[in-house]
């Protein structure tokens, strides 16, 4: 009997071990996807955004995110982030994940985020990046940036 119990839990164990390998698996192919193109486009285009001069953020954006940023409020945010001065160095961008859906509007899409940490004059943000496919390419969907430098 006790033989029994412990082949079941055995084969519990052995079956999770297995659900953990393929969930993990599944997140190295998947995020890797995202990242090959990703990746670069975030080296490349995350100093003129970091450059605090709108009109080079502003052929980075989505239209949806444009809208925001060309707002008094966006505009008073963004103006708000160059108290970090400038840049000195990006850490390698971190995948977070990534989501895929479809509008009537806009047809299918895909979303990822990233989170990378800024090293600034003032000081570190950490930045969590939401891009959105566009073409071959991406364009910043959402970007989050905290620091303490805002604090004071």
């Amino acid at each position: 009997m006790f033989k029994k119990f412990l082949k079941i839990i055995g084969s519990f164990f052995l079956v999770l071990i297995v659900i953990f390998i393929c969930i993990g698996t599944w997140y190295a192919v998947n995020s890797s996807k995202y990242t090959e193109v990703a990746q670069p486009y975030l080296e490349t285009n995350m100093p003129a955004v970091v450059s605090w001069d709108f009109e080079q953020l502003r052929a980075l954006l989505t239209p949806e995110s444009l809208k925001e940023f060309e707002t008094e409020r966006g505009q008073k945010v963004y103006r708000l982030f160059s108290k970090l001065g400038a840049l000195k160095s990006f850490e390698e961008p971190q995948f977070l994940g990534a989501k895929a859906g479809a509008t009537v509007r806009e047809g299918a899409y895909d979303i990822v985020n990233f989170s990378m940490l800024g090293h600034f004059e003032a000081g570190d943000a950490q930045f969590t990046i939401t891009l959105a496919t566009e073409g071959e390419s991406y364009l910043i969907h959402y970007i989050n940036i905290n620091s303490d430098v805002f604090l004071e």
